[in-house]
């Protein structure tokens, strides 16, 4: 049975795996709207990692619903994924009602459509929808849009990724590779 020595890193190692270990990121920044027609732009970049969530809330309004947040996207974001939730209260019923509703993505820059939420179907007086595309930097839009019958309630989260490992991925991978060569030269020698 051999005994190996304890493994001491060259300051050059520690060094080059600062410089590419991941950066905490992973920020929300949230939007509430308490009426029916509103809009916001958003003044940070998301970066991966990253989520934007939309919070509704509207009370003693009815009519139609627009909402817009305007957006930017980082360099390292290449998709993005989500889902909206809605509270559809039945026709005869009390509680909110929000009726008819579709979520946009649009390109500021193009005008183009991105991708809109896809349906995913109702569970217990709530509608569910999910959003799954690839994206790239820039800046966006996303259009809520609908018919509040009574009270309105809506929650969208949007999450943005990076499909390319980020620096850190590498960082980590060299590292790895270094410590199995080195302890594979090690075993060659005892």
């Amino acid at each position: 049975m051999s005994h190996l020595a304890p493994v001491r890193f060259a300051p050059w190692v520690l060094a080059v795996s600062a410089a590419f270990a991941p950066q905490a990121q992973a920020a929300t920044q949230a939007v509430q709207f308490n009426v029916l027609n509103a809009s916001a732009t958003l003044p940070t970049a998301f970066l991966a990692g990253d989520v934007l969530q939309l919070d509704t809330l509207v009370l003693g309004q009815t009519g139609a619903l627009q909402q817009t947040i305007n957006f930017t996207l980082g360099a390292n974001v290449s998709g993005l994924g989500g889902q909206a939730v809605w509270e559809i209260d039945t026709a005869t019923g009390v509680g909110p009602r929000l009726i008819g509703v579709n979520i946009d993505i649009f390109n500021n820059s193009t005008n183009a459509l991105v991708t809109s939420d896809a349906f995913a179907g109702t569970l217990g007086g709530f509608a569910v929808s999910t959003f799954s595309s690839t994206i790239g930097p820039g800046t966006y839009r996303m259009v809520v849009t609908g018919t509040g019958v009574r009270d309105s309630v809506l929650d969208a989260t949007l999450t943005f990724a990076s499909v390319v490992p980020e620096p850190g991925t590498y960082g980590l991978m060299l590292m790895g590779a270094g410590v199995v060569g080195l302890l594979t030269h090690r075993r060659r020698r005892a």
